[in-house]
């Protein structure tokens, strides 16, 4: 019976549904292209970075990859490219203030 309910609720949780708002403001737009520029201008500071830090930033943002995959991809010990990692977002933190 527990297994019954258990596959019942994995299934009713995949077919969840939301209805989207569409009564946005205009001024809600305004901050919307505000995070594109900021997205464009984070962009120009991690194409300066050395490649191997833009890797990692790449792999983990836009790659979806966790730490443990990125150290395996690149070879490395899981710690040091979390060091890495968190080193490169306070140096781009850094240059974007």
């Amino acid at each position: 019976m527990f297994l019954t309910f258990i596959r019942w609720y994995k299934k009713s949780n995949l077919k969840k549904s939301f209805e989207l708002d569409e009564n946005i403001a205009a001024e809600d737009y305004n901050g919307l292209t505000d995070n594109i520029f900021d997205a464009a201008e984070i962009m120009k500071v991690v194409n300066t970075l050395s490649a191997e830090k833009q890797e990692i930033i790449k792999l983990r943002f836009w790659g979806d990859m966790k730490f443990f995959e990125i150290a395996e991809k690149l070879n490395k010990n899981e710690a040091a490219v979390k060091k890495m990692f968190y080193r490169t977002i306070e140096e781009i933190k850094s240059i974007m203030s």
